[in-house]
């Protein structure tokens, strides 16, 4: 008798096999192409923000010469108009960038590595919308993802050290850069910059450490690529 449970296991992982027990077995994809759009749309924003950062240094060093600078001259304050906008539409890439990477990064585990990975595909990403969870859960769901994905590439065991400085950056970014101070201040306004210009480094950095993430995430889901489980990268 011919014994194909080799044969089943490598046909697991093929697009055309259907198994309605085991979950996502058609929809895993090679993260690179992702990651080098979303590396793409990182690079934009590092000098985008570190201009609106630069922006906010020159108000609080002399904020008339910024308010000459943005009312007295249409074409500069055209120009920070555009800059203002464009940063905000690559802002916006990015964050859907990010979200379909690391969809896909949890899917391909689900397909790949079926049991090992509690985060579903969907709250891969949706965890960074929900108000008070979004302050720990996607940092675990990005975790368990990167270590799931170490563990099943033979990397070793644990996620990347990097991942809880890029989390705690990229939360105080977010946070201070989004914090609506009313207190009765006389310097209100300087602080107001401040903390516009710690928001915007914060945020170079965390973009920074997450280009390498992804990078690293993608090319460590590249090492799934053995016997039938390449035919799922297809």
């Amino acid at each position: 008798m011919q014994d194909t449970s080799g044969q089943r296991a490598s046909n697991h992982f093929h697009k055309e096999y259907k198994d309605p027990t085991l979950p996502y077995t058609d929809g895993a994809r090679s993260l690179l192409n992702i990651s080098r759009m979303l590396k793409f749309g990182l690079i934009a924003f590092i000098p985008l923000a570190a201009f609106q950062a630069a922006l906010s240094s020159i108000a609080l060093y002399d904020v008339q010469a910024y308010f000459d600078l943005v009312f007295r001259y249409p074409f500069a304050s055209t120009i920070l108009i555009a800059s203002s906008l464009i940063y905000r539409l690559v802002y916006i890439a990015c964050i859907i960038l990010s979200s379909w990477l690391l969809f896909r990064a949890a899917r391909n585990l689900h397909t790949v590595a079926p049991g090992q990975l509690k985060t579903q595909p969907h709250w891969a990403w949706l965890w960074f919308f929900i108000p008070f969870a979004n302050f720990f859960r996607p940092y675990e769901a990005v975790a368990e993802i990167d270590a799931v994905t170490r563990r099943n590439a033979g990397i070793g065991a644990g996620s990347s050290p990097q991942l809880l400085t890029w989390w705690i950056l990229f939360i105080g970014s977010v946070f201070i850069g989004s914090t609506n101070i009313s207190l009765p201040l006389e310097n209100m306004f300087q602080v107001a910059l401040i903390l516009e210009i710690l928001s915007g480094i914060a945020a170079i950095v965390a973009a920074i450490l997450f280009m390498r993430i992804t990078s690293e995430l993608a090319q460590n889901q590249e090492h799934l690529k053995v016997a039938g489980v390449a035919h799922v990268f297809d």
